[in-house]
């Protein structure tokens, strides 16, 4: 499936084996994966003894684990063909994670087209349902119940769920993109968009327990192991439909809120002084915030408010304020002419509690606290 992520800067994380790469975008397998491949190999183990004759244990083993292989083989292409779409679109992608329900292509920023996103979407369930087309056509020159006629009915009905359980009409699953695509299209509200399909991603994530659950009773018992995989699956779909609704309730927010409407006044000083007289200054012109600048009146840094709290007031006449700035670096800097959106965009690329925002000329507007903002998108007062 894939998945818009506004993070800019690739990170592979310290538990991610990377595999390769594919046309610049590194592809990751995560450690979850073996306890899939794991299940794979056990399960199928005695499903493939019992259809194949001859086939002695560790040769059942050694087949349902290339079964397993296999089977995340066809998931990455699955996501492949979401990232080979998004990249002929002209929409990066960070990279491409196999992880233990699946995969997931993590498009960097937000997909502004509900065309792109159909397409993108409509991808990876096309590359399933070729390889499932694929596996029937190989099993028909293979003779019956031999070990590849065995692996290859396996392999059609494995890329036949993927494609199918992904076109489900819920978010965050493929089928719930398409829905949002075509939702976009009609309203042209992605809000609507992404609340529809949000909701019924949520009933999707019922129904695979209520389902799970009632077969594992007519069962009496048995299928645990497929049981659990569900709730995994029901939680997953869960979660990012529960992620969907908040960034449709984000995107709402950051259409209400103005830069200029957020910044805070500030004082400038001379980093000779104490703490106290700063504090003082402040107080004395009504400024929340305070700039260090040099002696050519140019910011050199910025007061970060949380090191101030940790000063004790008895120690404030003798702590310089420079002990409790942080040098102004680029990404500190903000002009005051930014959108949300893209406010939002350098605050991710440069954490930090407090901003200077300038104006065009070059000149200090005010001061940004990072914490007014996310009260801000909160929907809080603060």
């Amino acid at each position: 499936m894939s998945r818009q992520d506004p993070r800019r800067v690739t990170r592979s994380g310290p538990l991610l084996l990377r595999v390769g790469r594919f046309y610049g975008v590194p592809l990751y397998f995560a450690p979850s994966w073996v306890i899939i491949a794991t299940l794979i190999t056990i399960l199928y183990s005695t499903v493939l003894s019992s259809l194949v004759r001859g086939l002695g244990t560790g040769g059942s083993y050694g087949a349902a684990f290339g079964f397993a292989i296999a089977t995340a083989l066809c998931v990455l292409a699955h996501e492949l063909g979401h990232t080979a779409v998004s990249l002929a679109l002209r929409r990066p992608v960070r990279r491409v994670v196999i992880f233990l329900l699946g995969g997931v292509s993590e498009i960097e920023g937000e997909i502004d087209s509900a065309r792109d996103e159909l397409l993108i979407a409509v991808a990876g369930p096309a590359v399933s349902g070729l390889l499932a087309a694929v596996a029937a056509a190989g099993e028909l020159f293979t003779r019956t119940g031999t070990l590849p006629a065995v692996l290859l009915e396996l392999l059609f009905w494995s890329n036949v769920i993927i494609a199918v359980f992904n076109m489900l009409p819920g978010l965050p699953l493929d089928g719930g993109r398409v829905l949002h695509a075509v939702l976009w299209g009609i309203t042209r509200s992605a809000t609507i968009g992404t609340r529809i399909a949000a909701w019924i991603g949520r009933f999707i994530a019922v129904a695979i327990v209520v389902a799970s659950s009632i077969l594992v009773r007519q069962t009496d018992g048995g299928g645990i192991a497929s049981w659990l995989i569900s709730l995994l699956l029901a939680a997953f779909v869960m979660s990012g439909a529960n992620r969907a609704l908040q960034a449709a309730r984000l995107r709402e927010r950051i259409a209400t809120v103005r830069l200029a409407e957020l910044l805070r006044p500030g004082v400038l000083v001379h980093a000779d002084l104490s703490v106290a007289e700063a504090l003082r200054r402040a107080r004395d012109c009504g400024a929340r915030g305070i700039v260090i600048i040099d002696a050519a009146q140019r910011p050199q840094a910025i007061v970060e408010e949380r090191r101030v709290r940790g000063v004790p007031p008895e120690w404030q006449p003798w702590t310089s304020i420079r002990e409790v700035a942080r040098a102004i670096e680029p990404g500190l800097v903000l002009p005051d002419s930014l959108d949300a959106a893209d406010l939002l965009d350098a605050l991710r690329d440069t954490p930090a509690g407090e901003y200077l925002v300038v104006h065009q000329d070059g000149s200090p507007a005010g001061i940004l606290a990072a914490g007014d903002l996310a009260v801000a998108l909160s929907g809080r007062r603060s």
